[in-house]
């Protein structure tokens, strides 16, 4: 009888290697063990006339025929990759049923090709983050299939929640199981099988906590650095960010990420430094070089569900955190400062930068207690899941075929 561990895997995931997602995350620790087809992002919004738009539609034209400049790659940190990458050439308005149908024959296509070319007997398994891909669940012969949920799509800025709502319920009435990485995922997001895992976010702790030298556009900057990293964008708590700038101006406030707010005035403070992003493999010298490590998110619909991919990057790095209190960081109070007011955030950063004693003592717990959550932790457990579901189907269909 055919094993899970012999089963290939299907992804619908982001483009691999464009930036870091806790999908790609996840799949470099189990293209080490397992055959692995990567379908690149299939979109999530319906184009507009905005620059950012025209840019990547332009970029995903030219990558879809072969031509032209790649998919800029940004988060390769190692050679580590799935066997089989596919760039599917579908169009973004899958709400339409004439375009969900063109759709649905070309990624099976495409799939049952690269299933092919892996030239096994084995049945496939079936890992999705994307709604659209709904039109192709229960129609590739795989004996799993898991919704993996990174956000709540429905508040997600940058995405048609119009179009990937009604695709989403759909997604979950197909699907034998959601996998999120929030707690209120897991009852928002519930399959018709009612089957929903809670699969945290992990870190790439050797990564971070390797000592780097400081980088020089921050060796001159004055101290302490209070310090960002991630997107800049309305998930941010601007009026916070300006007060902390505001009560500690010998400090640099620095953010290391993608800039997703039009006016940046609102961050219009001496001593706030907006750097833009920075290359994966580089991001740990700017986190190791912070002082404290900051999340300051508001708390709104999107807010309560992420699992912010940084604190654990923070803790890796072994520095001190202060966040708002958004429900998932909850689960590392004991090792972060969670702030309930803007007050306490701002004394929350002076009681940071000035410990009373211990400090090496601390940056080892902290990095301690990252390390228990590798993402060969989280791989591990997702492989769990779809084996457990598929070794289920496999037995019914080899008893039904005796």
């Amino acid at each position: 009888m055919t094993t899970p561990q012999e089963c290939p895997i299907v992804v619908f995931g982001d483009d691999w290697g464009r930036r870091v997602s806790s999908m790609q995350h996840v799949f470099r620790e189990i293209v080490e063990r397992r055959r692995v087809v990567w379908i690149n992002g299939i979109g999530h919004r319906v184009p507009s006339l905005r620059a950012e738009d025209l840019r990547r539609a332009w970029e995903k034209a030219w990558s879809m025929v072969g031509q032209g400049p790649k998919l800029p790659v940004e988060a390769a940190f190692d050679d580590r990759k799935p066997e089989i990458i596919l760039q599917p050439r579908v169009l973004p308005w899958h709400h339409w049923h004439t375009v969900a149908a063109y759709n649905r024959r070309t990624l099976l296509r495409l799939i049952r090709g690269a299933l092919d070319q892996l030239n096994t007997s084995a049945p496939p398994m079936l890992v999705t983050g994307s709604p659209p891909s709904t039109v192709v669940v229960g129609r590739i012969g795989e004996v799993a299939s898991v919704y993996f949920c990174m956000d709540d799509f429905l508040h997600l800025a940058g995405v048609t929640n119009e179009m990937l709502g009604p695709l989403e319920r759909r997604l979950l009435r197909r699907v034998d199981a959601v996998v999120a990485t929030a707690e209120s995922l897991t009852r928002s997001k519930v399959p018709r099988t009612g089957a929903a895992h809670y699969l945290p976010q992990g870190v790439n702790f050797e990564h971070f906590a390797t000592t780097r030298s400081v980088p020089e556009e921050l060796a001159h900057l004055p101290r302490p650095i209070i310090g960002f990293a991630g997107g800049v964008s309305a998930c941010c708590d601007f009026s916070l960010i300006r007060k902390i700038a505001d009560a500690n101006p010998s400090a640099s406030v620095v953010f290391v990420g993608p800039i997703a707010v039009e006016d940046t005035a609102v961050l219009d403070r001496p001593n706030i430094h907006l750097l833009g992003p920075r290359p994966y493999r580089d991001l740990p010298a700017y986190v190791q070089a912070f002082d404290v490590g900051l999340i300051p998110y508001l708390l709104n619909e999107w807010t309560l569900a992420v699992d912010p991919l940084k604190l654990l990057e923070y803790l890796a790095a072994g520095i001190p955190v202060v966040s708002t209190e958004i429900p998932e960081v909850l689960k590392y109070r004991d090792a972060i400062a969670v702030a309930d007011s803007e007050d306490a955030f701002i004394s929350a950063i002076s009681r940071a930068l000035n410990p009373n004693g211990g400090a090496a003592a601390a940056r080892q717990s902290r990095q301690g207690i990252a390390q228990q959550h590798s993402w060969r932790h989280r791989a591990d457990a997702l492989l769990d899941i779809i084996d457990g579901l598929a070794a289920r189907r496999l037995r019914r269909r080899a008893v039904v075929g005796a």
